[in-house]
């Protein structure tokens, strides 16, 4: 599988800035960077309003959706130091970061390279605890 991230409207590197920042909205953007990229059918991953755009787009796109994880949606403020709960998730969410930066690193053929879910699962023990 691919491991693709997408800035929403308005965050990141996203261009140009617009007003409209609906959940439908935000998640027909998604749609479109899916159909730009050929893919039919995605698991989606959602952080924050992420996680609400990621509903919304299951919501109104099931036929797009094969599966769904919604992380940290709940308005409140979390401590690493005090909840370990959010620890983990923060560790958790590092380490995916670092398998992606490392597997995407640019080669000679200015393309990124493969990795295969193996590689990606073994990269993530090194850094995640199994419970």
């Amino acid at each position: 599988r691919r491991i693709l991230g997408v800035d929403l409207r308005n965050h990141g590197d996203t261009q140009p800035w617009t007003e409209s920042m609906s959940y439908p909205s935000m998640a027909k953007d998604v749609v479109d960077f899916m159909d730009g990229q050929g893919i039919d059918k995605i698991i989606l991953v959602g952080h924050s309003m992420g996680g609400k755009v990621a509903q919304a787009l299951a919501l109104l796109y099931p036929e797009r959706v094969e599966g769904l994880v919604v992380l940290d949606i709940a308005p409140v403020t979390y401590c690493r130091e005090h909840d370990p709960h959010w620890k983990a998730v923060e560790d958790i969410l590092h380490a995916i970061h670092q398998v992606v930066e490392e597997t995407t690193a640019v080669t000679t053929t200015n393309r990124p390279p493969d990795a295969t879910k193996e590689q990606l699962d073994k990269a993530l023990r090194k850094s995640i605890p199994d419970p």
